[in-house]
């Protein structure tokens, strides 16, 4: 756990798990290597929607791996001793097949695992993780089987795939934390000696970036309602995001850059090729690097923002030494995430006129996803009739608006607003109502697309 100036202490039911200290001013730039994969054969089927396995790629992703590992810390020796274990944590989003593009391609997992345990004396070599939206995205158990990452650990010679939700977790105080301060963390994190931090590069529409930073989200759990996710999920989610790094920081982050994610991320964007590797020993500063190769200037990004104005790295470009390939030479501009779901699916009405961005973007990525879904919109509002999605203050709703449609009403703070008895004179008038508590309920991200889905499906 390495944070610059002050100390760091994690507490197991007021016993102290671990401490430590790292005072020292650095007055070196902080290095990010950017290493172009030579390009993987299967790609153009992986794009097109079927993931192969190819030897030979996967052979060129490792051999990028190694380069911008030893541009970016010289040797994994500086950082994995003899007799450690080193847990990879790569990003399993949800329970989603590889051609999802939302987890980390499965060539680059075998690539990252084959590396260290070619090149390092590492007493065992774990990867695990947990999904973003546990229950409601499945369990860390088949989100490993179906997004093949499980059988690219082992072929790649992982001692062991670690299900977090199926471990102990730990009470941390998090010292430093501005608005995340109380955290369970798993335990297998905190016990592992080196933690390899593995991203995908791809947008988010909550947090405009996923990259190293936004994928410690997996290292609590994910219970639905529940206030240690959903309680800093609204506008604060970036803050949220750096102080839960605060818990450790990552010894080495690599990005998985084969095959990026524009659009609607983090689950119903398009594949952008990118045929890269960045990595680096600061996060932040990896973080700052891959966004503006993305497109993006890393301020826009709330979470670098955070993380880099409170000197948990470095996110000035000009303060970063770039290694490899300049960013420059490798940009593409991703599509941006749009997280306003009003007036986007005629039939799928919003009403949100005083909500925060926790209820705007799940709800805008729960109507993406059942839009992509293969449903057939106007048979759908012919057969089960309109929707109508309802969160934070609604001063000028009409309750007969509401008449015979399907209702579904967000989040808790509609209650606290003047509004709330048209709420619920709606909700009275309605064909159906369903509610979603919590602040901010970003379980509805995935449920309420499933129940949209039940909702078409009912005869």
């Amino acid at each position: 756990m390495i944070i610059a100036g002050i100390q760091c202490y994690v507490h197991n039911y007021g016993q102290i798990y671990g401490k430590c200290t790292n005072k020292e001013i650095i007055m070196s730039k902080p290095k990010v290597s950017v290493v172009k994969v030579a390009p993987p054969e299967g790609n153009a089927s992986f794009m097109n929607g079927k993931y192969v396995r190819i030897e030979e790629d996967v052979q060129k992703i490792k051999k990028a791996v190694a380069e911008a590992v030893e541009l970016a810390i010289g040797s994994l020796d500086t950082i994995i001793k003899e007799g450690d274990v080193v847990l990879i944590k790569p990003n399993l989003a949800f329970q989603a097949p590889p051609e999802s593009h939302a987890v980390v391609d499965p060539r680059t997992i075998e690539a990252v695992v084959s590396y260290v345990k070619e090149n390092s004396k590492a007493k065992k070599v774990l990867v695990g993780d947990n999904p973003s939206l546990g229950m409601h995205v499945g369990r860390a158990k088949p989100a490993f089987k179906d997004s093949k990452m499980e059988e690219a650990a082992y072929l790649g010679g992982a001692d062991e795939v670690i299900y977090f939700d199926e471990h102990d977790v730990v009470p941390v105080e998090i010292e430093g934390a501005k608005i995340f301060k109380h955290a369970t963390v798993f335990k297998p994190f905190l016990d592992a000696d080196v933690v390899i931090n593995l991203p995908k590069m791809k947008v988010h529409l909550a947090g405009t970036v996923t990259l190293g930073l936004k994928n410690w989200n997996g290292i609590i759990p994910n219970c639905h309602p529940d206030g240690q996710q959903q309680g800093a999920h609204r506008i604060e989610l970036g803050q949220k995001m750096a102080d839960l790094y605060r818990v450790r920081h990552a010894d080495l982050t690599i990005v998985d850059s084969v095959i990026g994610m524009e659009g609607q991320g983090p689950h119903a964007g398009t594949p952008i090729e990118m045929n890269l590797i960045v990595a680096g020993a600061d996060t932040v500063s990896v973080d700052a690097v891959a966004a503006s190769i993305m497109g993006f200037d890393p301020m826009e990004i709330p979470a670098i923002r955070c993380a880099g104005t409170e000197g948990q790295g470095e996110i000035d470009l000009a303060k970063i030494e770039v290694v490899g390939n300049s960013v420059e030479s490798v940009m593409k501009h991703f599509k941006r995430p749009g997280g306003d779901p009003i007036g986007m699916y005629a039939g799928l009405t919003c009403i949100m006129q005083q909500t925060c961005g926790g209820c705007h973007v799940n709800v805008r990525g729960a109507l993406d996803s059942f839009a992509i879904s293969g449903i057939d919109m106007k048979k759908f509002l012919e057969k089960s009739g309109e929707v109508v999605v309802i969160a934070g203050g609604v001063p000028d709703i009409d309750p007969q608006f509401c008449a015979d449609k399907n209702v579904f009403i967000c989040g808790d703070c509609w209650e606290i607003f003047p509004s709330a008895d048209k709420v619920r004179e709606a909700a009275s008038l309605a064909k159906s109502v369903t509610y979603y508590p919590g602040c901010a309920p970003v379980y509805i991200f995935a449920q309420l697309n499933a129940d949209l889905q039940k909702l078409a499906a009912a005869k």
